[in-house]
């Protein structure tokens, strides 16, 4: 929960200048025993200083975490009496955010995928995109944040009549590498030379929205780089929701928070957020059409399969765990990154009310999934060298679940 005092603060001065986190260390924890993972998760329900990127949630599965310098101490000596193993990352998280932000480059017709984009930059490459490529690509508006940015997509269709696939990143603020990962898709799928894609861009209509939360992505830019939600007041001085956890399935069944102050806070209800209600209706308007979504978030390395309604006799599951686990195998083999395949309660922290469980139960296309990109221990601070292998090799996934899917025809 991102609980710590200087976020707070910022939320309730609205201060004009970043946040830093000059000597804020990076923890991997590793609870080896369920006594060991009921005290972690004792401390992150309790805490006011600790930062856990990652709920503690079962034996063996790694914890991140995040101390400011005053606690360092008094936390690892607070592990070790436990006995819980820890490996720390990263000794100060501010000097790998710096980085992420310096290399920063942009070219005039597009933009390099070796760095981090902002908001504006995908919008403005949107755009173009779009212009130069108007018998393809168009440009789409779901509506309107909190704040009164657009969310802005594009539809890439180069036949009509065909089934549509909708994919979505950024729905948490802190998270810049999911909306660079999805605007390397549109562009394979648009104007690149793998025969597969332009395959799928002909089999397929694509709805694609790289932003979700435009207000949380441009404050994790501007103020706090490690804000989670929205932007919208809730209650008192609190600020936001978990729009990843704000969606109509299993509703704050399990994984999110009824307090206003954290960062994985649900909501009032399903749906409360502008962001959430705008996207969910503009699915609707192809959901009957669907042949599948793909969610993207950081972090964790992981292909959750939606787990809410898997007792229903109409849901695929057997099949979408075959096509995950073969489609993982694809990614795999350029960069050797392993990842976990199972619903959130068997190989994650069991969170209800995502936009692939509501997906999945109000409409039922074969291909649901939610990819949490790399990796399992650096989280947001991941480094900018690894973003473009980050960009190859889940692009490689994608066309093999379609490729796996078609195999075993699902689709």
């Amino acid at each position: 929960m991102l609980n710590l005092f200087i976020l707070c603060l910022c939320c309730v001065m609205g201060l004009s200048e970043k946040v830093r986190y000059d000597n804020y260390t990076l923890y991997n924890v590793q609870p080896a025993t369920e006594e060991q993972l009921r005290y972690l998760n004792d401390l992150y329900k309790g805490t006011d200083v600790l930062d856990f990127w990652t709920v503690p949630s079962t034996v063996e599965n790694h914890v991140s975490v995040v101390s400011p310098p005053k606690s360092r101490e008094e936390f690892e000596k607070a592990l070790e009496r436990q006995g819980i193993n820890y490996d720390v990352v990263l000794e100060d998280i501010q000097k790998a955010f710096d980085d992420q932000t310096r290399t920063r480059r942009k070219r005039d017709s597009g933009m390099y995928w070796t760095n981090y984009q902002t908001i504006d930059e995908i919008y403005e490459w949107l755009y173009e995109l779009a212009r130069t490529n108007s018998n393809v690509v168009t440009l789409i508006q779901a509506g309107r944040s909190f704040e009164g940015r657009n969310i802005t997509g594009v539809r890439i269709s180069r036949k009509s009549g065909r089934k549509a696939f909708f994919i979505d990143g950024g729905q948490v603020g802190a998270d810049w590498l999911s909306p660079t990962v999805v605007t390397y898709l549109i562009n394979q799928l648009v104007t690149g030379d793998d025969p597969e894609a332009r395959t799928a861009s002909e089999d397929f209509e694509w709805h694609i929205f790289p932003i979700v939360n435009p207000d949380g992505h441009q404050f994790s830019q501007d103020s706090v780089r490690l804000w989670m939600k929205n932007r919208r007041p809730t209650s008192g001085s609190a600020i936001g929701v978990d729009l990843a956890k704000n969606w109509n399935s299993q509703w704050a069944v399990s994984g999110g928070s009824f307090n206003p102050s954290d960062s994985n806070y649900v909501g009032l209800g399903p749906f409360s957020e502008p962001e959430t209600r705008y996207v969910s209706r503009y699915i609707d308007t192809i959901g009957t059409n669907l042949a599948g979504l793909l969610s993207f978030r950081a972090f964790g390395q992981r292909l959750l399969i939606p787990f809410a309604h898997t007792t229903d006799p109409m849901y695929n599951y057997r099949d979408m765990l075959t096509i995950g686990r073969r489609a993982m195998g694809s990614l795999a083999v350029k960069y050797n990154t392993q990842y976990l395949v199972g619903t959130s309660k068997e190989v994650h922290d069991g969170s209800t009310g995502t936009i692939a469980d509501w997906v999945k139960h109000r409409f039922n296309p074969p291909v649901v999934a939610t990819y949490q990109l790399r990796d399992r221990s650096q989280g947001y601070t991941l480094p900018v060298n690894q973003v473009l292998p980050s960009c190859e090799e889940t692009y490689d996934s994608v066309m093999a679940i379609l490729r796996e899917a078609k195999f075993i025809n699902v689709l």
